[in-house]
């Protein structure tokens, strides 16, 4: 018996073994009852050496997920049937399309690593195959799951815990705390605590290398020596699948634009004003520092004692005045003229001997409000209620506007000025702080979107890495611990050259017969597009896509079927030992065609066999064993 095993590729397997594409009722090439298993044993025989003459078709099954992991665990269960086949001495050929070739190389691997040739393999075709790139993290930390890092740390931290030790005894002198009086106790602290790190580092090494055994340049050696003269590559020039994961590492798509958060980060510059307002009026420290600061730099420096003496016995003079005119006037009808006549000669008295009186008044009006209560320092000399009483904190707040940014702007007693001319003067800051506080978000604003400009470009180079970084691991299947996927080529790793396209005559059949279904998809797909909103039930983006499109569209999904690529495959296994083309594959007017095609992709012209030199079938012996079987009835 001869077999054929059929290997599918990424998204081709179902659960129920019927075709993924539920509009389409032909049956996958790989399945069996298949039109490429139709053909197979339409236009092969088992040679007649090999037992009964019997040839198989067996389709090996696996997952289907674009996983690095799924591969590999098909390529082991692979492994697995071959080593049956092999057992029972049965020539073989395996035809593997898309990730299905990384399958068939990842069981060679695994049966070079484990020195088997598998010599009944006497063929194996990959079909459009990617073969992605891999290669290991450089420290062997990087390529540990979780739980072998956290062994690996806790070991390492047993280490560093002594080298801590013996480095700050080294600083310090003196006598040490262990070993000071036998030394072979520190000897023995040091031989545990490197101990753990050690036997664990080179454990955890031999299991990478047991695991990453394909990094190894002499079972990659040997891979390539058993296998590589047996495979032979199908495969279109614009498949888009090699085509495209060959591209993919080069690639960088921009998915944030550099300017993306500018907008959303320039929004907060509105509230920025409020929010500090608020994070400085709720905050004990800051309210303290501000309190604390604003007493030692800016107002203990104007205090007089002398000054304040005064100020104090020209309020109590005033005070007494007014008082002693109430009592005479019980009406309050008296003229005020010469109480205020009176205040302003006493001011000009002190203005006078005491030039920067504005700044002393303020001064005692700040300590007043913010470090007195009934005429007593507060608790510590801080600010009353510590920081924490909202009242006195939003009063200070208001005081560093209407005290501090008014004297800034030219106001030094706007309290005390009352005379006509000198509204001017109290207008003035009422005007001229609500302008500086817009002045000030308006420079907060262009501060803020400097900034978040600054902010969104950085935030948009690392947003793209990161997200062609998925892109590219999701498309490679990437998802094996210790190992970064960096590209996708059209030969397995362990093969040093890449093997020849298609010729020209069948990739384009393949081309005309892909456009002919894409034309007829679109067609199909532009006519339900009124239908899609009321359909029921509604489609999604994924559905509304799988119910008019198939894989057929593109090349990559095109090669089976199309007829003369049938034929290629099936000439390609009649050349393998344990294989032969049938009478009616050789009466096939392309079987001289096809031969031509597989020379031009072996390199090898000349070799196209004529019906003269081809190998018997078992039709032949059939027909030969008729003939002389009627020769010996006609004999007297």
């Amino acid at each position: 018996m001869a077999t054929i095993i059929t290997v599918h590729g990424t998204f081709a397997h179902a659960e129920d073994g019927a075709a993924v594409d539920p509009t389409d009722a032909q049956l996958q090439w790989w399945q069996p009852g298949s039109t490429f298993e139709h053909d197979m044993r339409e236009m092969l025989d088992a040679s007649p050496g090999e037992g009964i003459g019997k040839l198989d078709v067996k389709p090996f099954e696996w997952d289907g997920f674009n996983s690095e992991l799924s591969r590999r665990a098909a390529g082991k269960r692979l492994l697995g049937e071959l080593k049956k086949l092999e057992a029972a001495a049965e020539p073989y050929c395996l035809v593997a399309h898309s990730h299905g070739g990384s399958v068939v190389s990842w069981a060679l691997l695994e049966g070079a690593a484990r020195r088997q040739k598998l010599n009944c393999l006497k063929r194996w075709i990959t079909v459009g195959a990617p073969f992605v790139a891999m290669k290991k993290e450089r420290l062997l930390f990087q390529r540990l799951d979780l739980m072998r890092k956290v062994v690996f740390v806790a070991s390492l931290m047993l280490l560093l815990m002594f080298l801590v030790y013996i480095v700050t005894e080294s600083w310090a002198g003196g006598r040490m705390l262990f070993g000071a009086r036998h030394s072979g106790i520190l000897v023995v602290t040091a031989v545990m605590m490197s101990l753990p790190i050690v036997f664990f580092y080179l454990a955890l090494r031999f299991w990478d290398g047991r695991t990453l055994f394909h990094y190894r340049r002499k079972i990659r050696e040997r891979t390539s020596d058993t296998f590589a003269s047996r495979w032979l590559s199908l495969t279109h020039t614009d498949d888009e699948a090699v085509q495209g994961l060959a591209f993919l590492p080069g690639a960088q798509l921009s998915f944030f634009d550099k300017g993306f958060a500018v907008q959303a980060i320039t929004t907060i510059s509105i509230f920025a004003l409020p929010l500090i307002y608020l994070m400085l009026l709720t905050s004990p420290p800051l309210m303290v520092g501000i309190g604390d600061w604003l007493k030692t730099n800016i107002y203990d420096a104007r205090m007089n004692k002398d000054a304040e003496r005064d100020l104090q016995a020209m309020r109590i003079e005033m005070r007494d005045l007014r008082r002693q005119r109430r009592d005479a006037d019980p009406n309050n009808s008296y003229d005020r003229t010469s109480v205020w006549e009176r205040f302003r000669t006493l001011r000009e008295q002190l203005e006078a001997k005491y030039p920067n009186l504005p700044q002393i008044e303020r001064a005692i009006r700040f300590r007043q409000r913010f470090f007195e209560a009934n005429g007593q320092p507060c608790e510590g000399g801080k600010i009353c209620g510590a920081g924490r009483d909202l009242r006195i904190n939003s009063g200070l707040l208001l005081h560093l506007v209407t005290d501090e940014l008014s004297s800034a702007i030219g106001a030094e007693d706007a309290e005390m000025r009352t005379r006509p001319d000198d509204l001017k003067q109290m207008l003035i800051p009422a005007l001229l702080v609500p302008v500086i506080f817009g002045l000030l978000s308006l420079l907060l604003m262009l501060i803020v979107h400097l900034v978040a400009k600054v902010i969104s470009r950085a935030i948009s180079i690392l947003l793209n890495n990161i997200t062609n970084a998925e892109v590219k691991r999701a498309a490679f299947g990437n998802d094996t611990e210790g190992e970064i996927a960096i590209g996708a080529v059209d030969r397995p790793g362990w093969i040093d050259r890449s093997p020849p396209r298609l010729p020209s005559a069948i990739a384009d059949v393949v081309t005309a017969y892909s456009n002919g279904v894409a034309n007829q998809s679109l067609a199909k797909f532009r006519r339900a597009i009124g239908q899609l909103a009321s359909a029921e039930p509604r489609h999604t983006a994924e559905t509304a896509i799988t119910t008019y499109f198939t894989w057929k569209e593109l090349v990559h999904g095109s090669y089976f079927d199309v007829a003369p690529f049938r034929k290629l495959v099936a000439q390609a296994i009649s050349r393998a030992d344990g294989f032969e083309p049938s009478r009616t594959f050789r009466a096939d007017q392309e079987y001289r065609t096809t031969a031509q095609w597989l020379a031009e992709i072996e390199g090898t012209p000349g070799t196209v066999p004529t019906p003269a030199e081809a190998k018997p079938t078992l039709e032949d012996v059939g027909a030969v064993s008729a003939v002389v079987a009627s020769t010996v009835k006609r004999e007297p």
